[in-house]
């Protein structure tokens, strides 16, 4: 694969030779030049011409450019050999062939979908004669010069799939004619073959140049015979453009897995009761001491449930406290949980250092040292989370918290002084007394916590809009440079990330420097290319759902309650800042991971999965299944979820659903919940009895979410919905409808109103 760095300054025009390739190259271009029944393909896929092709194992596609190179999709693959294709069936869009080989009966659609462009879609499935194993599958794309070679042939992979995330690769080829290619593998499709072989998708969909996309995991578990299976379900999106910048990579890749997107099967969303949910935990949280613990009477909270072989972690109280701030204010009444966190906020301050601190001066580590992980140490400082503790407590003091802004402005001039000794360029772990660094990178070669200096800049514009000092906005900015020639790459953790896209869009607004809006997108690509876009129905994968789940780390195994939580309310924000301006690839993707998150979130809470489901010996803690705090981690199918713990730091993500999803107003008896994002709302009163309400959904009209109107107290007064684009047209109606609520069905990015009427109940 051709090898170039995203901080060379000549990546965007970077080849080099071709290097090593698979077993699957060497003779292809022969292979296809006699190939067999070679003709046009009876689809259109502009620009350029779509050919079939058969070789002696394999049925092709083979996509020929204007340019003249070539692009070959390798559909169907038998060792042996393969019969004639034969077309069962044809349509405008369609055409399906049936492929008899000595495996068995392949069956093959390809698809060009009405409206998307030039965009590629082939589902191939199998019914084996005899049961059989899969030892080795090539992969199913080839890029090739206009004589079928591979070798003149030079290109960038911007991004593939790394561990269970989404089946995509993105790359560009420069040589010898530009043009740019994204794939995806719908891996919900394949669900029944990972059953079958006992198999995953992770790591399934890479790039070996020339080679390109999904092959089969091996297993030595048989696929039965006379059962059709799918073996894959792959959409290839083309652009002829190559981009000139990290920038414009990161809007093609954003038009394309949106187009993508649009065309992929996805699961149905149920309701979920998440105030209900966030009375649950909040009282668990505030009671249970199995989340807590008293020292030098002070309340903190544990990472995890029963976990008190360490000191309290600041980061811990700060990810709860904020939220319940909030929710206290949606909830109109306070909860007592905030003042006992409030409360134990300045002892976690270093007065030697000048700094808060992670764990709290003076508590034990009861492991020994030889046992404890690299993080258990007061001296050493994990970049992020100082950062992530400042950040919170800026937030606090936005709501006016005097305590918390006192803390904040004492532990900033430390927290500047480190990122000129680094020169914003932030390692993984540094001693707090020297600033020596101890780990400088979370892998060899892969460079430091790269998301880190946005984290710093969010805190240092925190710091700003607190006081108005040019100094900080300089911070800003001057951080704000060591997020540049990252490309994809910039991601170390998924949250972190998306903060640093939300205050790079702040930054644009205060500054006019349109370069942080580009920023500020290529983040956005960052996160998304880490999305799970399949349904994981295999193993226990069948008892919870992971559609469009956001992996929290690059390469993280599993998807995690307290990131998810945390980018949920921070793509709100987002779609706020950034208003009208927000491109409609990102609109449509946040607002869809949002709906989807509304409806599996529930199965963060083991009582919502099967007992055998959930790891019973995590590595944090203990897990209790009946108590209402999530797990860290749902992993894939084969995997028990909960393998790291029952996280108490991810408590908050009932009551972050809850406050950024249910609207409520002081004297309106109604609440809207929307499970696409609400970010404009008003109200008005027009007697004591009846009033209005108006709401501006996110997302776009290519899909529909669900809108329930509930009761804030006991029952439903009189409701109506009408589409506030439409004067005069008649009320929508209901999908459902009892005593206590009324659903309907919308289409995103559209204008509501709800009108009440307590008077007409009675």
């Amino acid at each position: 694969m051709p090898e170039t760095s995203y901080n060379s300054p000549t990546y965007w025009q970077a080849s080099t030779e071709l290097k090593e390739t698979s077993q699957w190259v060497k003779g292809l271009d022969e292979q296809l030049k006699q190939s067999k029944e070679r003709a046009n393909a009876p689809l259109k896929l502009s620009p350029g011409k779509l050919q079939t092709a058969r070789t002696t194992n394999s049925f092709w596609f083979i996509y020929q450019f204007d340019s003249g190179c070539q692009l070959a999709i390798r559909t169907c693959y038998d060792p042996q050999f393969i019969e004639k294709p034969r077309v069962v069936r044809k349509q405008k869009t369609a055409v399906e062939y049936e492929i008899p080989g000595a495996l068995g009966v392949f069956r093959v659609r390809v698809e060009c979908p009405e409206g998307a462009g030039s965009l590629l879609r082939y589902t191939t499935s199998l019914k084996p004669e005899n049961p059989f194993s899969v030892q080795a599958f090539p992969r199913d794309i080839y890029l090739l010069d206009k004589n079928h070679n591979p070798e003149p042939t030079r290109g960038m992979v911007y991004v593939t799939q790394s561990g269970p995330t989404a089946g995509l690769a993105y790359l560009s080829v420069t040589q010898p004619q530009p043009g740019t290619l994204f794939y995806l593998q719908n891996f919900t499709a394949l669900n029944d073959y990972f059953q079958a072989t006992q198999t995953d998708p992770c790591d399934t969909v890479s790039a070996q140049w020339p080679e390109v996309g999904f092959a089969l995991p091996g297993s030595e578990n048989p696929l039965p015979a006379g059962k059709e299976i799918v073996l894959s379900d792959a959409y290839v999106y083309l652009n002829d453009q190559v981009p000139r910048s990290e920038f414009e990579a990161a809007d093609q890749f954003l038009e394309a897995i949106a187009c993508v997107y649009k065309n992929l099967p996805k699961p149905e969303t149920a309701y979920y009761d998440w105030p209900k949910a966030a009375e649950k935990t909040i009282e668990a949280l505030s009671t249970s001491t199995h989340c807590g613990r008293t020292i030098n009477r002070n309340y903190y909270l544990n990472a995890y449930v029963d976990a008190t072989g360490k000191p309290p972690e600041s980061m811990v109280q700060l990810a709860i406290l904020v939220p319940l701030w909030e929710y206290q204010e949606w909830l109109g009444e306070p909860v007592n949980l905030v003042e006992r966190l409030k409360k134990n906020l300045p002892s976690f301050y270093n007065d030697t250092h000048e700094t808060i601190m992670r764990w709290l001066p003076g508590g034990e580590f009861k492991e020994d040292k030889e046992s404890r992980s690299e993080e258990q140490d007061p001296n050493k400082i994990d970049s992020w989370y100082l950062l992530h503790t400042l950040m919170n407590l800026g937030r606090l003091a936005d709501k006016g918290d005097t305590d918390a802004k006192e803390l904040l402005f004492r532990s900033l001039e430390f927290v500047i002084k480190t990122a000129h000794e680094f020169k914003y360029d932030w390692p993984v772990f540094y001693d707090v007394r020297t600033l020596a660094v101890v780990k400088a990178e979370t892998e060899e070669g892969m460079g430091g916590e790269l998301d880190v200096a946005g984290l710093y800049t969010h805190v240092m514009l925190q710091a700003y809009e607190l006081t108005k000092e040019p100094r900080y906005l300089q911070e800003a900015e001057a951080s704000a440079t060591l997020l540049q020639g990252k490309g994809f790459e910039l991601l170390y953790q998924s949250n972190i990330t998306i903060m640093s896209a939300l205050t790079l869009a702040k930054l644009w607004k205060t500054t006019g420097n349109r370069l942080y809006f580009d920023q500020s997108r290529l983040s956005v690509a960052n996160v998304l290319a880490k999305l799970w876009i399949w349904e994981g129905g295999f193993g226990a994968g069948a008892t919870r759902s992971t559609f469009l789940g956001m992996a929290p780390l690059k390469n993280a195994p599993y998807l995690a309650a307290y990131e998810e939580a945390e980018i949920y309310a921070t793509v709100l924000n987002y779609l706020k800042e950034v208003g009208p301006d927000v491109p409609d690839p990102i609109r449509l993707l946040f607002a869809e991971y949002m709906k989807y998150l509304l409806h599996r979130g529930k199965f963060y809470f083991p009582s919502e999965l099967p007992a055998d489901t959930i790891c019973q010996e995590p590595r944090e803690g203990r897990t209790i299944r009946e108590l209402p705090i999530p797990l860290e981690d749902i992993p894939t199918g084969w995997k028990q979820a909960g393998e790291v713990g029952q996280e108490v730091y991810g408590g908050a993500l009932a009551a972050i659903l809850t406050t950024y999803t249910y609207k409520r107003f002081e004297k309106i008896p109604v609440v809207i919940y929307s499970d696409y994002p609400i970010y404009h709302s008003e109200y008005e009163m027009t007697d004591k009895k009846q009033g209005y309400v108006v709401i501006r959904l996110a997302g776009t009209a290519d899909f529909q979410c669900r809108i329930r109107l509930l009761p804030k107290n006991r029952s439903l007064p009189s409701v109506q919905l009408f589409d506030e684009t439409a004067p005069g047209s008649s009320p929508l109606k209901p999908v459902e409808s009892t005593k206590q609520y009324q659903e309907y069905r919308v289409r995103g990015n559209q204008q509501l109103r709800i009108e009440w009427n307590s008077e007409a109940h009675k």
